[in-house]
């Protein structure tokens, strides 16, 4: 009877006969199967992504279980077959806790083997739909809306992603949800119980983002007055984002590569290494490819921290989603939308992406009678007419599209930071703190951009 679903099947046990005799069976039906010897390791077998692992319970200098929770680490959704001569009952509970699919009592028949597979295989299939549901649940829930194929792809790639304890790299320009899907990964993964560290690395100086990353040590520079445990040290057993990756300064680079090759680290003025188990996950809007060419970052960390990717496309390309998106902003102030302005939603090019979206949803609110969002409510937030219409109607030359762009994506920034601004009431320091910035960096943008709302605090 050949079962009609071929997978990746991994053989571990001690035995060489009965490895080999269940591999040629499995593979006769049709799988891929590979055999794993405890005695002789060869840890690359080990580093492969299974469906089915069929696992001895008791071998030389170690056991099934120990084995399991290494093969999970590369084969999340894999499915476990325990195979003992002498099966006891707190193995059984053990087992059955740990979400065992079934335990096989040697000797066992070749029927046995196959459905005791088959049953392997149809447990995990029904296993990864109900967690992409939920995954695609979850990001919808946190603002991953949308029913285009780009949001599909993004949403498919965090429920794969996720399980693997592996980097991710997010690309895409500002405002497309790049530190949403990093929060995603995390509260899917086996870390989701652990700490998630959320870190700007263009709002940091060089020696600055030093000491948050990695600590430092009491006396090791002028104002260390305490010793500082760094993200690496306070986020062990979760996840770091490092937004804007590209913004790490080159001398930093190869100690964060040490980090990811060996879980090791030294905080700054101090000689003892230190462990951590940290995830990481890095996002950027800049063309890492590129600054590899040009020496301004490494080739080494760039390929490391790309264990896995995903790519965030901007919001003109998949403007099929814009009004899932802004209906979904405008739920807790209970508006509606009236067609003509989501109309005016659409043709417009978003350059901040879905965080000015956003925003200008939340603006809009502000302007609305009965409830209602009309065209001219978002004309008004978005300036169209301002910067578009009116030099149509004085028959000038409309701008260029860099001119255009460029002034409602100045608009759009000053209004990111005028909202940080007010929501912390004139207050730097928390203003700076919630858009992950520097407070002198954060001050010296204020500045730039003439918001004067703002307290000395």
């Amino acid at each position: 009877m050949k079962m009609k679903k071929t997978a990746a099947i991994l053989i571990v046990d001690d035995n060489a006969d009965i490895r080999e005799t269940n591999a040629e069976l499995l593979r006769h039906e049709g799988h891929e199967v590979s055999a794993y010897d405890p005695v002789c390791p060869d840890k690359a077998v080990m580093t492969k992504s299974y469906n089915v692992v069929i696992l001895d319970m008791v071998m030389p200098d170690t056991d099934g279980f120990t084995l399991r929770e290494e093969i999970i680490k590369y084969s999340p959704f894999a499915q476990f077959i325990i195979i003992t001569a002498h099966p006891k009952k707190e193995m059984l509970d053990k087992g059955m806790d740990l979400g065992v699919f079934a335990f096989l009592t040697k000797p066992f028949t070749a029927d046995q083997i196959r459905y005791a597979v088959m049953g392997a295989l149809r447990m995990q299939a029904l296993m990864r739909k109900n967690r992409e549901y939920e995954i695609v649940e979850a990001a919808q829930g946190m603002g991953l809306i949308g029913a285009s194929k780009i949001m599909a792809e993004v949403r498919r790639k965090i429920g794969e992603l996720a399980p693997l304890d592996v980097p991710v790299l997010i690309t895409g320009e500002s405002g497309t949800g790049k530190e949403v899907v990093a929060r995603c990964v995390h509260d899917y993964s086996r870390r989701a119980s652990g700490r998630f560290t959320a870190i700007n690395c263009a709002g940091l100086s060089a020696g600055l983002i030093e000491s948050e990353l990695f600590g430092h040590a009491r006396g090791s520079f002028t104002g260390a007055t305490h010793t500082r445990h760094g993200y690496f040290e306070v986020t062990n057993g979760g996840t770091l984002f490092l937004d804007e990756i590209g913004d790490l300064p080159l001398e930093l680079q190869s100690r964060l590569l040490r980090v990811l090759d060996r879980g090791e680290y030294n905080r700054v003025g101090d000689t003892e290494p230190r462990k951590t188990d940290v995830r990481v996950v890095c996002a950027t809007n800049k063309d890492i490819a590129a600054m590899v060419k040009d020496g301004a970052f490494r080739k080494d960390l760039f390929y490391r921290i790309q264990g896995g990717h995903i790519g965030l496309s901007p919001l003109r390309e998949r403007t099929e989603d814009i009004p899932a998106l802004a209906q979904y902003f405008l739920q807790k102030d209970a508006c509606a939308i009236a067609p003509n302005a989501i109309m005016e939603l659409v043709r417009y090019d978003w350059p901040g992406n879905v965080r000015q979206l956003k925003m200008a949803m939340e603006r809009c609110a502000g302007m609305a009678v009965n409830k209602i969002i009309t065209r001219d409510n978002v004309s008004r937030v978005l300036e169209i007419a301002g910067h578009f219409g009116d030099v149509k109607e004085c028959g000038q030359a409309a701008p260029t599209y860099r001119e255009f762009k460029g002034t409602v994506l100045v608009a759009a920034e000053k209004e990111y930071f005028q909202s940080l601004v007010d929501a912390s009431h004139g207050n730097i320091t928390h203003a700076a703190r919630n858009a992950g910035m520097d407070r002198k960096n954060f001050y010296e943008k204020l500045k730039q951009l003439e918001i004067t709302n703002i307290k000395g605090t």
